[in-house]
């Protein structure tokens, strides 16, 4: 049972905006809680649609287009029902962090959560609990935030559970969707994302990446606007003159695909992101900059493939991840 309470019926038909709120018992505030923004739009029969912005807290277009959504749709124009959550890790995205300031753990790394844990892991639950049954389809709004350039993509998350007719929902929303990329991930083997939770539920789902540097974007704000008007319309929960999505990339990240740095010192990439690279290439130099007469050290590509994403950061540690590779998916090849 989750410890989250709002006063938003999530059976009641119309526009309900306000919070949910998360009990916090801290030194400032003995009886408090962390109030997250909450907006339920329904209007008769037809799919419920979650989307999520905010789970990391330094990501920012998903949560300026969701509040656009609150603002602009009236239940007249919704068949079927909208759940918003817009800053879903509220307290991180207060700080402009990608982890919670409250207990440093990331929204994105927690599912399927704990009800009596730390707060970000109870929103994790909450979400996952008492969210997630009510919900026929789920689209999370990322953007790469402070530490990652990142091509723009739709994640779909695969499991090998996964049943087939969920993950083909789930392509039909990339594909409406109609960022550059589709991503066809296992999330490197970790399943506690909000999607790869959603995935083990059978909830179709994806995972947009629409930004990077944690900054806002313009373009990636209206990318993001026009990406999240297609997959609404394409899912028959509102009804809008849209621009067709263009053909978006197949592809997945390999094994090795994810370059991580070999020690402690600053990197100096000789690509950018979106380049196309070939295993055992040179990816950058390793300097030590504190110490004059050392040689940089030389860093390969363990793979070959597309640059899917790339640090923000100069200075790196010790697997830390510099750059993220990704190649074309084969219709035999498992993601």
């Amino acid at each position: 049972m989750s410890t989250v309470f709002s006063e938003i019926d999530f059976h009641r038909q119309g526009k309900q905006v306000g919070f949910a709120h998360l009990p916090l018992s801290a030194h400032t505030d003995a009886w408090g809680t962390i109030a997250m923004p909450l907006t339920v739009i329904a209007n008769g029969s037809g799919p419920t649609v979650l989307i999520t912005g905010g789970i990391h807290g330094d990501e920012y277009e998903g949560p300026i287009i969701i509040n656009e959504l609150i603002r602009n749709l009236t239940p007249d124009q919704v068949q079927g029902r909208l759940i918003l959550l817009p800053c879903a890790n509220t307290p991180a995205l207060r700080a402009s962090m990608r982890v919670s300031p409250l207990d440093n753990k990331n929204l994105a790394r927690v599912f399927p959560g704990n009800p009596w844990g730390t707060p970000t892991e109870q929103i994790a639950a909450w979400i996952h609990e008492t969210i997630f049954p009510l919900c026929d389809f789920y689209i999370d709004l990322h953007s790469g935030g402070s530490s990652l350039f990142i091509e723009e993509s739709a994640q779909v998350v695969v499991t090998e559970e996964l049943d087939p007719q969920v993950r083909e929902r789930s392509e039909a929303m990339a594909r409406a969707f109609g960022a550059t990329l589709t991503v066809v991930t296992n999330n490197m083997g970790d399943p506690r994302t909000s999607c790869g939770a959603a995935a083990n539920l059978g909830l179709p789902a994806i995972a947009a990446e629409m930004g990077w540097n944690g900054s806002v974007s313009p373009h990636g704000v209206r990318r993001t606007r026009a990406a999240v008007t297609r997959v609404l319309n394409h899912l028959g929960v509102i009804s809008a003159e849209v621009v067709p999505a263009e053909p978006s990339r197949q592809v997945f990240i390999p094994a090795g695909g994810n370059l991580l740095s070999p020690g402690d010192g600053w990197f100096e990439p000789l690509h950018d992101i979106g380049d196309e690279v070939s295993a055992g290439e040179l990816a950058g130099w390793l300097h030590r900059l504190t110490e004059p007469h050392a040689q940089p050290q030389a860093v390969h590509f363990p793979q070959g493939g597309c640059i899917y994403s790339q640090r923000t950061f100069g200075a790196t540690a010790q697997g830390n991840s510099l750059a993220v590779l990704v190649q074309d998916l084969n219709p035999k090849e498992q993601a």
